[in-house]
């Protein structure tokens, strides 16, 4: 009898795999472990509510600004003692005090008080006031970057349809900080006035030494009297 009519001869290896893995992809077809959603979708869903449907980063921007900023403002932490955790000991004072936000960046929002002690083109530095006063620069030129969207915490990027949408809003916040917000200070903050501020900050990972100060701040809220 020919060797390739045998009865016995046993299922080729190759075959008994190929027919394992064909029925493992349909079992996992008809019942995934997990789906795939389309991230712009999650997005769509809870995205910020905007006029028509429509993403409008300056319509929110300027919404938060005369709302819920406002309000957060008003329960920042205090400036003082935020730099005084942070001449202590910076990485503590990031755990307890900032919010923490992506790949290890960290934001402080505070409000406090101080006395203008010096004054250049794009800063305004304050002693705090207290026992200890404490230094702070209030950035008064052009503003970059995410503190003010980031350091508020009042919106995250699951928030709006996508990451160019929420950069567009960090520079919208921006616009109005330079608006809003610094004519006043470059206008009236000058050495011995006294500015009552609200802000937010990069947290440092380290305390500065001598006389450089603890936070550089972007101020979203400022009072300037003296």
């Amino acid at each position: 009898m020919d060797a390739s009519s045998s009865p016995d001869r046993p299922v080729p290896r190759v075959v008994i795999t190929v027919a394992v893995a064909f029925a493992a992809i349909a079992f996992f077809w008809a019942f995934p472990l997990f789906r795939i959603v389309p991230l712009k979708g999650v997005a769509a869903n809870t995205a910020i509510p905007a006029a028509g449907g429509v993403f409008e980063p300056a319509a929110m921007a300027a919404k938060l600004w005369s709302g819920a900023l406002r309000e957060a403002a008003g329960r920042a932490a205090d400036a003082g003692v935020v730099a005084e955790a942070i001449r202590a000991d910076p990485m503590d004072a990031r755990r307890t005090h900032a919010r923490s936000v992506g790949m290890g960046a960290a934001y402080y929002f505070v409000r406090g008080s101080g006395r203008v002690i010096a004054r250049d083109r794009n800063a305004i530095r304050l002693a705090l006031d207290g026992p200890q006063p404490a230094i702070v620069t209030l950035r008064i030129g052009p503003i970059f970057g995410n503190a003010v969207r980031d350091g508020s915490g009042l919106v995250d990027v699951n928030q709006v349809p996508g990451l160019e949408e929420f950069n567009a809003l960090a520079s919208e916040l921006n616009k109005l900080v330079e608006s809003e917000v610094l004519p006043v200070l470059r206008e009236k903050a000058d050495v011995g006035s006294v500015v009552t501020f609200a802000g937010c900050a990069e947290a440092p990972e380290s305390a500065a030494t001598g006389d450089a100060p603890l936070l550089v701040l972007i101020p979203v809220m400022a009072e300037v009297r003296g």
